[in-house]
């Protein structure tokens, strides 16, 4: 079974259009800040597992650069078998 939840029943191709009207009792609120900010430290470590991405790509490009690069294949090999 697939998890795409993107069916006929509710898929929609076009987002519902909005007026600036919609949003006229937040329009001129002034943005709220946190009491205690987050230290530096702190919000750098929530993004720390997604270091471990950088460069995965290009790991990747290199081994495969690498594997198409080599001919392992030696063709006057002849298998008898019995």
């Amino acid at each position: 079974m697939s998890t795409n939840t993107a069916t006929l029943n509710n898929f929609h191709p076009r987002a519902p259009k909005r007026k600036l009207e919609n949003y006229a009792d937040i329009i001129n609120c002034k943005r709220p800040h946190a009491k205690k900010p987050m230290s530096k430290e702190a919000r750098a470590a929530q993004f720390a597992p997604y270091a471990a991405l950088v460069g995965h790509k290009d790991v990747i490009n290199a081994d495969e650069a690498n594997a198409n690069s080599k001919n392992d294949i030696d063709h006057n090999i002849i298998v008898e078998y019995d």
